[in-house]
């Protein structure tokens, strides 16, 4: 009697843990299951703009004009306008005492003219007398004055300088985002000594890097490329060829950009930040298929094949067209996937 109760006992026991054992493979395969499930779906790319470009660099007023004292119009008096006072295009800013003669022997000359040559030439003379006159006399541009001599000024020496009121800003970017901004872009613009922000615009992008243009300005315009030989004089081209090439730098290339239209006041001389927004999408090279297509997620997890225009620049990937900020694109997609098809995603 023991024994028969000891058995099912053992029985008992034995089918407990047969029901534990199976319960933990069920355990284990549905989480085997689960996790297949989750390997099996796509990860996502969220195209997104890049951020923006962030720069610094000084402001600078536009153009600044020299009046040097101009003996070959006559004789120097005085400046007609005051230290710090501001100008429009065209006001008179200094006195010499002219020889208006002179000028009206230029215009007997033109009307007196025996041929349409010799007239062409008295008209060029004539010319060229008023836009000295203008060029010595008058203000070139809107501004400010800064006197720096008003009384014994020898022929040649500087009688004031004329500050541009339009402020423009100098910075530096360097060849590998260069590709990134272009000529008319808009961009933010903050005083760094008194974060007044502004606006403004890239007017001018250098050609040559700064390291170049140093090289040529030391060097005056740099060595002729073509300087004469014995048999024409050994005369040297007045316009000088370089060849800039010959620099050598280790360090990434810079480029000056300038940017004007800047609508908030800005002293010469202060440290600006620039931020440049930038519309470009960049991608990364997993959302590609070989022949450079991209398979965009729709509605239901459909997917959309869609051609793209690409450029390749430093080896980053930028979208051209074909893409919009908010598009989900499906990362590593398998060969056999087509137009149409339904994924599992698992991002």
């Amino acid at each position: 009697m023991s024994v028969l109760i000891l058995k099912k006992k053992w029985m008992w026991i034995i089918g407990v843990i047969v029901v534990i054992v199976l319960i933990a493979i069920a355990l284990i395969l549905k989480q085997a299951n689960s996790s297949s499930d989750k390997k099996d779906g796509y990860d996502t790319y969220k195209v997104e703009k890049e951020s923006p470009l962030n720069l610094e660099g000084k402001a600078s007023p536009k153009s600044v004009k020299t009046y040097n004292n101009n003996s070959q119009l006559g004789t120097y008096v005085s400046t007609q306008v005051d230290d710090g006072q501001s100008v429009k295009q065209g006001d008179p800013l200094i006195n010499y005492e002219i020889n208006n003669n002179k000028r009206q022997q230029l215009v007997d000359k033109v009307d007196n003219a025996k041929d349409e040559n010799e007239r062409a030439e008295a008209q060029q003379q004539l010319n060229q007398y008023d836009r000295q006159v203008n060029d010595s006399i008058y203000a070139a541009f809107d501004g400010k004055i800064d006197i720096k001599n008003r009384e014994n000024v020898s022929d040649g020496e500087p009688v004031l300088q004329l500050v541009a009121d339009e402020p423009q800003i100098k910075a530096t970017v360097t060849e590998f985002d260069l590709g990134k901004i272009k000529e008319g872009d808009k961009v933010d613009v903050k005083v760094t000594s008194t974060g007044k922000k502004g606006k403004g615009e890239i007017k001018k992008i250098s050609e040559l890097p700064k390291s170049y243009e140093e090289s040529l300005s030391k060097s005056g315009g740099g060595a002729a490329a073509g300087s004469g030989s014995e048999e024409d004089g050994g005369a040297q081209a007045s316009n000088p060829v370089s060849d800039p090439s010959s620099e050598s730098d280790s360090d990434s290339s810079k480029y000056t950009i300038v940017i004007s239209d800047i609508d908030i006041p800005v002293r010469a001389g202060y440290s600006m930040e620039v931020e440049v927004p930038l519309d470009a999408i960049k991608l990364p090279k997993s959302v590609l298929t070989k022949d450079n297509n991209v398979f965009v997620l729709g509605k239901d997890n459909k997917v959309e094949k869609r051609d793209i225009k690409i450029d390749k620049v430093n080896g980053e990937i930028f979208v051209k067209e074909g893409l919009k900020k908010g598009d989900k694109l499906i990362k590593n997609p398998k060969k056999s996937m087509n137009d149409g098809d339904k994924v599992e995603v698992s991002s």
